[in-house]
């Protein structure tokens, strides 16, 4: 977009709705849009980019927060790339940890299917709800207590 646009071909360029570029607009990510003598809202060349970093940086992982202060940065004249490089690592570290979560918690799905298939069919007591659940968690709970948690 080499020329000034309505919010609808601001929004569509971008790949955002008009809902988006209204509210990016409320929180600060976008200048305030100049009216046409109706009313209607006129962005500039500047807004797409802007509205395309966002984008990008929400793709990243990077929260309207963090967007909102990277750019803080970057119009009060300073660097915002280590601002940037330390949240990254933030990122990388948390999504690092999820993982391994996960993987842990795979393992543990995995036990319980495979522990689900050598029992009998258990019977229906009124005092339980799933036995193999609570059967499961009753052995978690002792593994616990012992000190020998996955």
């Amino acid at each position: 977009m080499r020329e000034t646009a309505f919010i609808g071909r601001v929004a569509k360029e971008a790949g955002v709705s008009v809902q988006a570029v209204r509210y990016y607009e409320r929180l600060g990510l976008l200048p305030p849009a100049h009216r046409s003598p109706a009313g209607y809202r006129i962005y500039g060349p500047e807004s797409l980019d802007r509205l395309l970093f966002v984008k990008q940086a929400q793709e990243l992982g990077f929260s309207l927060d963090e967007v909102r202060e990277i750019l803080r940065l970057r119009y009060e004249g300073r660097s915002p790339c280590q601002c940037v490089n330390k949240l990254l690592q933030q990122k990388l570290e948390k999504i690092e940890h999820d993982i391994r979560q996960l993987v842990r918690f795979r393992r543990d799905l995995r036990k319980t299917l495979e522990r689900s298939k050598q029992l009998p069919h258990l019977p229906h007591k009124a005092s339980s709800i799933c036995p193999l659940i609570q059967v499961e968690s009753r052995q978690s709970g002792k593994e616990e207590k012992r000190g020998k948690r996955r």
